[in-house]
C-alpha cells in the first residue's frame, strides 16, 4: 500500500552525547530563553553522579529532545534546557581543567556545537567563555555584558551553580564522571520530516494533552482488581496528587456531597467513606467526554494521550497558594515505604526516583492482595493529610514577586470556610529548610521517617514539643552515617536508632575551600539560629535560611599570597548565594565587614560572628573563629568539646 504524499515520517534514535559529534545544533526564533535554575540544575547532574556511582557503565536516560535538519544545522525543537545545560556542564569541566572526553561536546569544527538563531549575544558570551576559559577565575568576569543583556542572567547564574556543584564532588573521580557523561547519558531523538510546519509543531507540543505519566498507570494497576471499588479509591487518589494546592481544597472538590460545615479539616480524619461523599456517576446525568475518559483511565492500561480534566472548586475558603516541596510521584514512594514498613515487608529494592514507579509498584501489583492495595489507598490520604499540615511549602509574599518556604495554619471559620495564615518562623521551619536545601531534590529521604513519626504521634500542630526532637534525631543520624546510604538509613530510621561514628571535628578541620560539603554550612545556620540570643534583634528577625551554593572567602583567594593564612580554612568560609558572592568579590575583608553591616538583614548567621567580633582578620582570629564554631556544631551532636 502507498504512503499518502502528506505522510509525515519521524525518524527515532536513541543517541548519547558522544554519537552526537557530527551534529551542529540551533535554537529557533520561537524557542523561550534558558530559565533553569538552581533546583533543575542540581536534580539533572547529581541524578548523573548518582547513577555514575552506583554503576559506571549503566546508562541514564533524559528523556527526548526533538530536531530538524536545516542547511547544516540542527534546529531545536524540544529539549533545549537541557541541551543546554550539558553544553554549560561540558564547559565547567573545561575551565575546571578536567581532562575528559565530555569537552568535545562543546566545538564543532572550531564553532560552538550549539548556537542561537536570534540570540546572538548569547552565542557571543558563549564563544567569549570558550576563548578566555584558560585565563578566567570566575565565571563572573563578564559581568557587565550580563547586566546590559538581562536574559544572559540565566547562563551565567547556571555557570556558577554547575561549577559549585562540581566542586563539592570527589575530585578524583571527575575525569571518569565527565566520561560517563558523555557516553552514558542517554536520549530518544526524533528526527522531523522537511516538510513539517515547525512553528505550527512547536505549538501543539506545548498546549495539547499530557501523555499518561507514571503515576497514572500505577494508579489504573492497583486498581484493576478492586471491582464496586474501583471510583472511591480512585477519589482517593484524585484528592492527594494536586500537590500544589492544599489538601482540604482537593477533598472539598473530589467528596463534594460531604457535609463541609461539620467537618473541621484542621483535624486529622483518616478516610471514612461514611463521612466523605462523592457525586455518584450515575446521579450526575451524561458525562463530558473529559469525565468519561478519565474513567477509562481507571479500568485499563494503555499508553494513549489525554487531558487531565480540572475539577473546580467552589470552596469560598480564604485561600493563599502554594507550591510543594515534592511531586506526588515523590509522595507516593514515601508513601509506599511506610505502607511496606507497617506491612512488616522490607524496602524496595533499588534507587529511589518517580521513574521506576511502575516498576516499584508492581511488587504489590503481584502480590495481588485487594485488602493491602485498600490499605495503602486509606495510608496515602493520610500521609497526605500530615504531609500539608506539618512539611514546609513554597508560599508567595503579599505582591506575589518571591516564595518563603512557610508551615502554614488552617482555621475554620464561622461560615464553614478556611483561612490559612504562616506560622512564626521557629526551630522546626528553620530545620526543615535546611533538609530541604542540602538533601536531593528528588528523594528527600528524610521525610519517609519523620512522616511516618507523625502518623504514629498525630500532633495537632508543626509547634509540638515532640516534633523538633525527632526531626533533630534524623538529620542528624542521616549526616553522620559513611556504613550505608541515606535510602538505608531512612527506612531504618522507620523503626530504630542506629549509631552511626563520624568524626565531624576532623573533616572540618580540613582545608577543603570549595569542596566542603554545603550541608554544614547550612547546619550551622540552623544551630546559631536555634541559640541566638537576641531574638529581638531586627536583622535576625527576617533571616532565613535559604538556598545557597556559592563558598564565599571571607579573607579573598586571590590575597593569600600576602599572608600565611590558609585560606581554605573553615573558619575563613561562609556560604552565600551565588548573587551575594558576586557582591563581595574579592573585595578587602574591611570592606565586606562594612557591606555586611550595611544590609538590611544577614547574608549568613556564620557572617556575623565573623565581622562583628573581630577588628582585624588575622589567622589567630580565623583558628579562633573556627573553634567557636565546630564547638557550637560538636554540642548539638552531643559529642564531648574538645576544641
Amino acid at each position: 500500500m502507498m504512503e499518502s504524499k502528506n505522510t509525515l515520517i519521524f525518524e527515532t534514535d536513541v543517541v548519547n552525547i558522544a554519537s552526537l559529534q557530527n551534529y551542529k545544533f540551533s535554537v529557533p526564533t520561537y524557542q523561550r530563553p534558558y530559565v533553569w535554575g538552581e533546583e533543575e540544575i542540581k536534580k539533572l547532574l547529581l541524578d548523573f553522579y548518582r547513577s555514575y556511582q552506583i554503576e559506571m557503565t549503566s546508562s541514564y536516560y533524559i528523556g527526548t529532545i526533538l530536531i530538524k535538519k536545516n542547511e547544516g544545522y540542527s534546529d531545536l525543537i524540544d529539549g533545549q534546557q537541557r541541551f543546554t545545560t550539558l553544553w554549560l556542564t561540558a564547559f565547567v569541566f573545561k575551565k575546571l581543567k578536567i581532562e575528559t572526553q565530555l569537552i568535545e561536546f562543546l566545538e564543532k569544527e572550531s564553532g560552538l556545537r550549539i548556537g542561537f538563531e536570534i540570540r546572538k549575544e548569547i552565542e557571543a558570551y558563549l564563544n567569549q567563555l570558550l576563548t578566555k576559559s584558560e585565563e578566567m577565575g570566575s565565571t563572573e568576569t563578564l559581568k557587565a555584558n550580563i547586566e546590559e543583556l538581562p536574559y544572559l542572567e540565566n547562563i551565567a547564574k547556571g555557570l556558577t551553580i554547575i561549577e559549585n556543584i562540581i566542586k563539592t564532588l570527589d575530585k578524583e573521580k571527575m575525569t571518569t564522571f565527565g566520561d560517563y557523561i558523555y557516553t552514558n547519558i542517554q536520549m530518544v531523538i526524533n528526527k522531523a520530516p522537511q516538510n513539517i510546519d515547525l512553528n505550527k509543531l512547536f505549538s501543539t507540543i506545548n498546549s495539547s494533552g499530557l501523555q499518561l505519566e507514571q503515576t497514572d498507570i500505577v494508579k489504573s494497576k492497583l486498581l484493576r482488581n478492586l471491582g464496586d471499588h474501583k471510583v472511591l479509591f480512585s477519589k482517593i487518589w484524585e484528592a492527594c496528587e494536586d500537590m500544589n494546592s492544599f489538601f482540604e481544597k482537593n477533598a472539598r472538590a473530589v467528596f463534594s456531597e460531604s457535609d463541609w460545615k461539620n467537618i473541621d479539616f484542621a483535624n486529622f480524619y483518616s478516610f471514612d467513606p461514611d463521612l466523605f461523599k462523592y457525586k455518584s456517576f450515575s446521579e450526575s446525568g451524561n458525562l463530558s467526554p473529559k469525565q468519561q475518559l478519565s474513567i477509562d483511565l481507571i479500568l485499563r492500561d494503555n499508553d494513549a494521550v489525554y487531558e487531565k480534566s480540572n475539577s473546580k472548586n467552589d470552596s469560598k475558603s480564604q485561600e493563599i497558594s502554594c507550591r510543594s516541596i515534592i511531586n506526588f510521584g515523590q509522595l507516593l514512594l514515601h508513601t509506599y515505604r511506610i505502607h511496606l514498613k507497617r506491612e512488616r515487608l522490607l524496602d524496595f529494592k533499588g534507587t529511589f526516583h518517580v521513574n521506576r514507579l511502575i516498576e516499584v509498584f508492581d511488587e504489590m501489583v503481584v502480590r495481588n492482595d485487594n485488602e493491602e492495595i485498600k490499605r495503602f489507598f486509606y495510608l496515602l490520604w493520610d500521609v497526605r493529610y500530615v504531609f500539608d499540615k506539618f512539611i514546609v511549602k513554597w508560599i508567595p509574599d503579599a505582591n506575589a514577586k518571591t516564595e518563603h518556604l512557610e508551615l502554614i495554619n488552617i482555621t475554620l471559620l464561622s461560615d464553614g470556610s478556611y483561612s490559612r495564615t504562616p506560622y512564626s518562623k521557629s526551630n522546626i521551619l528553620m530545620l526543615q529548610s535546611v533538609l530541604y536545601f542540602t538533601s536531593d531534590y528528588l528523594r528527600q529521604f528524610w521525610l519517609t521517617p519523620f512522616l511516618n513519626f507523625i502518623l504514629d504521634k498525630l500532633p495537632s500542630s508543626p509547634q509540638d514539643k515532640n516534633l523538633l526532637p525527632f526531626l533533630e534525631m534524623i538529620d542528624n543520624k542521616m549526616s553522620t552515617c559513611n556504613d550505608m546510604n541515606d535510602k538505608e538509613v531512612s527506612f531504618l530510621l522507620l523503626s530504630d536508632v542506629p549509631e552511626f561514628k563520624f568524626d565531624i571535628k576532623s573533616y572540618l578541620y580540613g582545608n577543603k575551600g570549595t569542596s566542603f560539603k554545603h550541608y554544614w554550612f547550612q547546619k550551622l545556620e540552623y544551630i546559631l539560629w536555634k541559640n541566638w540570643e537576641d531574638r529581638d534583634d531586627p536583622k535576625f528577625k527576617i533571616f532565613r535560611i535559604t538556598s545557597k551554593n556559592s563558598v564565599e572567602h571571607i579573607h579573598p583567594q586571590s590575597k593569600s599570597d600576602t599572608t600565611s593564612m590558609n585560606v581554605d580554612d573553615f573558619g575563613n568560609l561562609v556560604l552565600l548565594s551565588v548573587s551575594q558572592n558576586s557582591e563581595y568579590s574579592d573585595k578587602e575583608v574591611n570592606v565586606k565587614k562594612e557591606e555586611f553591616r550595611n544590609k538590611k538583614t544577614y547574608d549568613s548567621l556564620k557572617s556575623y560572628f565573623i565581622f562583628q567580633n573581630n577588628k582585624d582578620w588575622t589567622e589567630v582570629e580565623v583558628e579562633a573563629h573556627k573553634n567557636l564554631m565546630v564547638e557550637k556544631i560538636l554540642e548539638h551532636y552531643n559529642y564531648k568539646c574538645t576544641v
